[in-house]
């Protein structure tokens, strides 16, 4: 028993472990997801709004391209430092001649010398580079045209700022720099600018998920699913083996001392490798399966019964055999003939008071059709007088606990209560010569016991 538990426990450990992993990968890809598809529309909206602030800067330096006719008039002042103000991240407009002299800027400051513009198509993306009059880190926008270059100023702390969850560089990335969860495109409106941004992330599912998941898969599987496979891989078995010749039965005589014959055999089962026909019994009503077995029960005593000089037979049912439509189904079909020779012993239970209706109804069909009926182990822990009176029965045997009575007076007094009752009545236990002395001092004409002979099988053809 303790083994048998060792194993669930550790199965059920296992088992938790590995649910708890699928369910935490689980959740942690479904986590995954959903913050990869925020990702997204976070990127998607950093794009749109980036793309829009260069798409402002490149139409200000065409338009400035246009304006400038060759001088720094307070239009084109006013023009430069008005666009700046409108356009997010921008702090200056300038203009550069060929020889890298600033002579047209939106701060009105000129006359100083930067590096020698060179020609290139569209605009273009430089820096960062370290201004000297801001004392940070900015990037340039430049548009070149033959004479001039014009470009716009804009703070890298801006583009940080606007870039949240991209990075931006002026040339693409090999492919093979390229992370797994990367993904990088070009801008629309400056050539040499391309964002890298993370297109995907991984998140783990938290301790406590993986922790909650564990103990109630635990609790599950020790609990609910391995008793439940336990059970119904048990179950199955011992289907089989009633289906198969595992089963077989055994009979035992029961003698009729006025005409000292036989009067009939009580079938009982045995199972091959088992001869503890109680725990048998025990498994049969555990896994419910003892219209299977009795119906098993038939058909060998059907093959077997031609063997034997008796032809009554006596077969063990129940409540539950009785309240089943299978059985009685089976039982209305057996040819009138082998009705006649079996006498059902109905077993005391529980059952017996809590369906009695039903059982009433199926005694009365069965009787019908000419079975015979006998009270099983009365004098056990279940008896009841009313069970006589109220169930029509052709016999009453008498459970082997009553021989037993050491009052011999009082044994002599309860036997008497039957004979007033007109019904036959079956001893069970008679074991040796004592025990039939005992019993010739009644008028209880049948007797079964191994004085007479143990469950035996059938006779060989």
């Amino acid at each position: 028993m303790f083994f048998r538990k060792m194993k669930v426990f550790i199965v059920s450990l296992l088992g938790a472990f590995l649910f708890s992993f699928l369910l935490g990968e689980t959740e942690s890809g479904r986590l995954s997801h959903q913050r990869s598809e925020q990702l997204i529309e976070q990127n998607n909206k950093q794009f749109f709004f980036i793309e829009n602030v260069f798409a402002s800067m490149t139409l200000i330096l065409e338009q400035t391209s246009f304006l400038y006719d060759g001088k720094c008039s307070n239009a084109l002042l006013n023009f430069m430092r008005k666009s700046i103000f409108n356009t997010d991240g921008a702090i200056e407009i300038g203009i550069i001649d060929r020889n890298g002299n600033a002579i047209c800027t939106s701060w009105g400051k000129k006359n100083f010398s930067v590096k020698k513009p060179v020609s290139h198509e569209g605009f273009l993306l430089s820096g960062p580079h370290t201004s000297n009059f801001y004392g940070e880190r900015i990037s340039v926008i430049k548009k070149t045209t033959d004479d001039y270059e014009f470009n716009m100023l804009i703070k890298q702390s801006s583009v940080r700022n606007l870039l949240q969850n991209i990075q931006i560089s002026s040339s693409p990335k090999s492919e093979g720099k390229l992370k797994p969860y990367e993904n990088e495109i070009q801008s629309k409106f400056v050539s040499n600018i391309f964002y890298t941004y993370q297109s995907q992330e991984y998140i783990k599912a938290s301790n406590l998920f993986y922790f909650s998941i564990f103990l109630l898969s635990f609790s599950l599987f020790y609990f609910i699913i391995i008793p439940y496979l336990v059970f119904s891989f048990n179950k199955a078995s011992l289907k089989r083996k009633i289906l198969t010749d595992v089963f077989f039965n055994v009979y035992q005589p029961i003698i009729d001392t006025e005409k000292n014959t036989i009067f009939s055999y009580e079938i009982f089962t045995r199972c091959k490798g088992q001869d503890n026909a109680i725990n048998i019994i025990k498994d049969i009503k555990r896994y419910n399966l003892h219209v299977e077995h009795t119906l098993r029960q038939f058909e060998k005593l059907e093959e077997e019964k031609e063997r034997f000089d008796c032809q009554n037979f006596q077969v063990n049912l129940s409540a539950r055999h009785l309240t089943d439509d299978r059985m009685v189904t089976y039982l209305s079909k057996i040819a009138i003939v082998s009705r006649r020779e079996i006498i059902i012993e109905i077993t005391e239970d529980e059952d017996l008071f809590k369906h009695r209706e039903k059982v009433k109804d199926s005694i009365r069909q069965l009787r019908n059709l000419e079975y015979r009926f006998a009270l099983d182990d009365f004098g056990s822990g279940f008896s009841n007088f009313s069970y006589i009176f109220e169930f029509e029965f052709d016999f009453i045997k008498i459970d082997k606990s009553v021989l037993r009575f050491k009052n011999d007076a009082f044994f002599q007094s309860f036997v008497k209560i039957f004979n007033t009752l007109e019904t036959p009545c079956i001893i069970e236990g008679v074991e040796d010569d004592a025990d039939k002395l005992k019993l010739d001092k009644t008028e209880i004409q049948y007797h079964q016991g191994w004085l007479y002979g143990k469950p035996k099988k059938a006779p060989s053809e």
